[in-house]
């Protein structure tokens, strides 16, 4: 009886996941390209200064018209330099680069139906907002190679971006997006070294942030009816 119970149990989840009409108008798995920033010790505030490359791969599931949760994994790296101008910055002159793997949920608003049929909303503004964790991995500091450790971080993804629907069928979007991190480690400062008069290295009340900035692209997969303009509501859901 268990065993009957156990291959029912499979069929079903096998039938659901082969029927297009059930999963497939939610699904929407797309690639992202941008620039990761920092901000921390070394350098206060946004900019593309020492940006590095990041690659991101995503699945996006449209739960309604206005509301999507987006999983994603981010590679790329986090690199910085003294950009604060005073003596001990003058005295230290340091800098790092950091590999970094990222895994985040978000929960997205868009505030126009941008599926919708007719063709009258081709576009929305969205923001977003989730929780992750990320890997980090010292290789620089002083421009000298180093075997750092992985170190795992708690971090707060929000922000926001623009998308526009391109045929029906692909999601174009560029992006811009905040970490909030949980600690004061990504530019690898240790807070018990001083220098010149006991100085600290860095400041261990501001935690670090690092940034986002990209385009991505998806693709939509669902079956779309033929549009009916008269039709009271012309979208997927």
């Amino acid at each position: 009886m268990k065993s009957f119970n156990i291959k029912k149990y499979i069929f079903i989840l096998l039938f659901l996941f082969s029927n297009s009409k059930v999963f497939s108008q939610f699904l929407e798995p797309g690639i992202g390209l941008g620039l990761v920033s920092y901000s921390g010790d070394l350098k206060r505030g946004y900019s593309l200064n020492s940006a590095s490359i990041g690659l991101e791969i995503f699945q996006r599931l449209n739960l309604s018209q206005h509301i999507s949760v987006k999983a994603g994994i981010k590679r790329g790296s986090i690199k910085g330099n003294e950009n604060i101008l005073d003596a001990l910055s003058k005295r230290r002159n340091y800098s790092f680069k950091s590999k970094v793997t990222e895994f985040s949920t978000k929960f997205e608003y868009n505030f126009l139906d941008y599926f919708d049929e007719t063709g009258d909303k081709i576009f929305t503004p969205y923001l977003f907002f989730g929780m992750g964790i990320n890997m980090l991995k010292n290789i620089e500091k002083n421009n000298l190679k180093v075997k750092g450790k992985n170190n795992l971080n708690l971090i707060v993804p929000f922000g926001l971006g623009f998308k526009y629907l391109y045929k029906n069928r692909f999601s174009l979007a560029l992006e811009f997006e905040i970490k909030k991190t949980l600690t004061d480690e990504i530019d690898v400062l240790e807070n018990n070294e001083t220098l010149i008069k006991n100085f600290q290295y860095g400041n261990p009340k501001s935690n670090d942030f690092y940034y986002f900035t990209g385009f991505t692209i998806s693709y939509i997969l669902y079956t779309i009816p033929c549009p009916q303009n008269s039709a009271p509501s012309n979208n997927i859901y």
